[in-house]
């Protein structure tokens, strides 16, 4: 198969990343070709590097015009794309083409499905529940979808040794931006929570983003005056993650890295961009995979102040620690390993590539296309204009507020200037009263 991979991204590297590095060396270790449209950085070099071909934009309309040439040149059979402007443009092509369209949903999302379900010809999700939110959302799409939970690289597996010490060591990971502030915020409330704070903790902090240096100022000032530390080690390489995590005691973290700190045989407490889920254990692990690790919730309005407090206190017995871990490992053997997960998304694209779709009449679908387009573009000006608009407003309300300031100064000093007469003319009075007497 020669497969088209769009995929759009903020940050330079993440859990979604990693996820689809991974299909990469599935699609070339079994002779597929794949092309990614993405934004230039380390990860296309990586693509790359396994042997993949990338068309570089950085999604902006004019340049999405030219990828769209460029790509139009060339034969597919079948794009895989995942959400937001990389759907957008894996769809045209896909219609163009008259090809195969294959989504797949990570998070609480639907990237207005509902609006495109028709041309979809199958619908990933990566855990139960966001097949149900989806399925809720758009019923039309059920039969199209299919769930298939991240899998975890062969490289994260157990340390063959294990060293007992008094301390121990918990290892914190996350993309440290502004969508996943629950997460940064429950690992702020664990290093505030005061029973924690009294246990001798080495924290490793893994991940970076824009809002560490927000967080970082926090995290430190929570432990400051106890007898714990925290290590920074930023992003690093896919590569020695599995080693930096074989370091900790425990893992705290969302999605995919909960699952490779599982993997490497780590206790692990699961907490993701939309909820708690709290430790994994055998009586927990079914529920919290079917969120993806907490990629489905309520955020804040799911989560007490202290849980995850009550999750550390736990994992300080040395006991209990190896037996999740052992639990752990043997959980994502069974059930989350990539080779898996692999196999039945390159089976599902085999079977919508031999299943076809049918071509759209694009000479007949044009002018409903084009009134589309032209609707879309009057919308985002005339939004455009009374955002303008609003802004100008609030400039000249923002002047207004400031020369009230400044005319308030001034009547605070000459308020002060005046009080000052009035005592200089109160002392003068006592002095010639004193006088006098």
């Amino acid at each position: 198969m020669n497969i088209l991979l769009p995929v759009f991204f903020h940050s330079a590297m993440g859990g979604l990343h990693r996820h689809i590095l991974s299909s990469v060396k599935a699609f070339i270790r079994e002779n597929h070709h794949v092309t990614v449209v993405c934004k230039p950085g380390p990860f296309a070099d990586e693509v790359e590097r396994l042997g993949g071909k990338v068309t570089r934009t950085d999604y902006s309309i004019e340049d999405v015009q030219r990828v769209i040439d460029e790509i139009m040149g060339n034969s597919f059979d079948i794009v895989y794309a995942h959400p937001f402007d990389s759907r957008q443009l894996g769809l045209a092509i896909a219609e163009s083409k008259a090809i195969p369209f294959v989504l797949v949903i990570h998070g609480m999302y639907y990237d207005e499905i509902e609006q495109y379900h028709s041309s979809v010809s199958r619908v990933i999700a990566v855990s139960e529940q966001i097949a149900t939110y989806l399925v809720e959302h758009c019923p039309a799409i059920e039969s199209k979808l299919t769930v298939i939970p991240n899998g975890v690289d062969d490289a994260f597996v157990p340390d063959a040794t294990s060293v007992s010490s008094e301390r121990v060591t918990g290892l914190f990971t996350s993309r440290l931006d502004a969508d996943k502030l629950f997460i940064l915020d429950v690992f702020l409330d664990a290093l505030e929570d005061e029973r924690v704070r009294s246990l001798p903790i080495d924290w490793i902090v893994v991940g970076d983003g824009t809002q560490r240096k927000k967080y970082a100022s926090r995290y430190e000032d929570a432990i400051e005056g106890t007898d714990q530390t925290m290590e920074w080690l930023g992003w690093i390489d896919q590569d020695d993650l599995p080693e930096a995590m074989r370091r900790a005691d425990f893992v705290i973290a969302p999605g995919r890295s909960a699952l490779e700190g599982m993997a490497v045989g780590k206790p692990t407490i699961a907490v993701g961009s939309k909820s708690y889920q709290g430790l994994v254990t055998p009586s927990t692990w079914n529920d919290i995979a079917s969120t993806n690790f907490g990629g489905i919730g309520t955020k804040y309005d799911g989560y007490t102040s202290g849980q995850i407090g009550d999750a550390i206190l736990e994992l300080m017995d040395e006991t209990t620690r190896q037996e999740l871990g052992r639990f752990s490992t043997s959980l994502v053997d069974e059930h989350f390993r990539d080779q898996g997960a692999q196999l039945l998304l390159l089976s599902l694209l085999e079977d919508v590539r031999q299943e076809g779709v049918e071509a759209i009449d694009l000479v007949h679908r044009y002018p409903h296309v084009r009134y589309d387009e032209l609707h879309v573009r009057r919308a985002n000006r005339i939004c455009s204009w009374k955002l303008t608009d609003r802004e100008q407003r609030l400039d000249v309300m923002r002047e207004e507020l400031e020369a009230t300031k400044r005319l308030l100064d001034e009547l605070q000093a000459i308020q002060a200037e005046q009080s000052a007469e009035i005592s200089h003319l109160r002392l003068t009075i006592q002095r010639l009263s004193d006088a006098t007497e």
